[in-house]
């Protein structure tokens, strides 16, 4: 409907203004349509405004002295298609080019370096209370991670309310890279369904920790708030078990079957340098004696508890033979005296028989005179860690 005329207007000066109006309105369309596109534009691509009404997640990177790798770690990082993050790279006072390496990243993550050392779980506790997220991922300077990672995750604990933590499955890939390996979870661990603790506790007995992957977790900031930081002084290198156990007592816990990541080996970290030719009792049996101490033994099966058993048994004849390569007979004597055949026998995920024979040869050679080349023989076979691809190499030569 016009309005406003003019009370005194020529047929023509009508005809005249209603195409002027027609034309304002029709540029105004236009001018509306333009914003509209300019808009559209703004907010491409569209999964990047959806992320943005999503979880923030904090990815923590700890890092000491892992320049070789850390370029390729950050770049898998930062192609993950969930866009809601912020990485904190926690600099454990590196003495490499991890700085040089750092700075290079500038405004695309956070670098935090320590003064001194701490320490592989310390430095991550700056990182989560540095953290501003609602979801907090632990990952690793040295492994890559794949682009939907960090997406997947997060949908899997926005569909579980519940769930404080999820890993996922890992790919093994040895200091170049190359795959050699994936991981399969045990079947009372498929089916991505929440695990309560029970679950959890006695798959730990039974394989001990192969499958809930460090460097995969992510944990609810809530869930942290509630159960603690790391605890290094405590459990040293193995505070991610003993954390991990301390979140399952409360909350269920997931894992899913893809493979997001690639878990390098081979490289020398520090799960490497802690087993070479170790002789006192690993951190895992100390963690796991604490819980059962602690009211977790009625929950585990007799089954479970013979697995663990000979797993401790397996641990004290390893330190037994690297007493043996350290030409320490009377402390391997000691440890051999703590392994029970028939332990052993009662452990049916060990290779029992195996393990049974090995007893009685490590029985009759700490008794005689050293040999040098079985040592070093043993030293190969169980503490010089090569890749796959390496072994097969040195094969074809011979």
């Amino acid at each position: 409907m016009i309005t406003n005329l003019p009370l005194r207007m020529s047929v023509s000066g009508v005809t005249s203004y209603i195409r002027s109006s027609g034309a304002d309105v029709l540029s105004s369309r236009r001018r509306l349509a333009t914003r509209r596109e300019t808009f559209a534009k703004m907010t491409e691509p569209d999964f990047r405004a959806t992320d943005q009404s999503r979880p923030l997640v904090s990815i923590i990177v700890p890092s000491y002295n892992g320049a070789a790798h850390l370029r390729e770690a950050l770049d898998s990082l930062l192609a993950q298609t969930y866009s809601n993050i912020e990485i904190l790279l926690l600099d454990d006072a590196s003495t490499d080019e991890t700085p040089v390496i750092a700075a290079e990243y500038a405004g695309r993550i956070t670098s935090i370096r320590q003064s001194t050392n701490l320490g592989i779980y310390d430095n991550v506790n700056v990182g989560i209370e540095r953290a501003r997220g609602a979801l907090i991922a632990t990952y690793h300077a040295d492994d890559v991670y794949l682009p939907t990672m960090v997406e997947a995750q997060v949908a899997y604990l926005e569909a579980h309310p519940q769930v404080g933590a999820v890993f996922c499955s890992d790919i093994f890939v040895d200091a170049e890279g190359r795959e050699y390996k994936r991981l399969v979870l045990q079947p009372e661990l498929r089916g991505e369904r929440p695990l309560d603790f029970g679950v959890v506790l006695n798959a730990l007995l039974t394989y001990k920790n192969r499958f809930l992957v460090c460097p995969t977790a992510m944990v609810r900031k809530a869930v942290h708030d509630t159960v603690g930081l790391y605890r290094q002084s405590q459990y040293r290198n193995s505070a991610d078990l003993e954390m991990w156990l301390r979140i399952a007592h409360s909350y269920p816990i997931a894992i899913l079957e893809s493979h997001l990541m690639k878990y390098r080996h081979f490289h020398g970290n520090s799960s490497q340098r802690y087993h070479r030719l170790r002789t006192a009792p690993e951190n895992f049996f100390i963690i796991m004696d604490e819980c059962l101490d602690t009211g977790a033994r009625a929950q585990a099966t007799p089954t479970a508890l013979a697995n663990y058993e000979g797993h401790r048994a397996e641990d004290r004849l390893m330190a037994a033979i690297s007493h043996y390569i350290r030409s320490e007979r009377p402390q391997g004597k000691r440890a051999l005296r703590e392994v029970s055949i028939v332990t052993l026998a009662r452990a049916e995920r060990l290779q029992r028989w195996r393990l049974i024979v090995l007893v009685g040869a490590m029985f009759v050679l700490l008794r005689l005179p050293r040999v040098e080349w079985i040592a070093q023989r043993m030293f190969q076979r169980w503490h010089v860690k090569r890749s796959p691809f390496d072994q097969a190499d040195s094969r074809a030569t011979v």
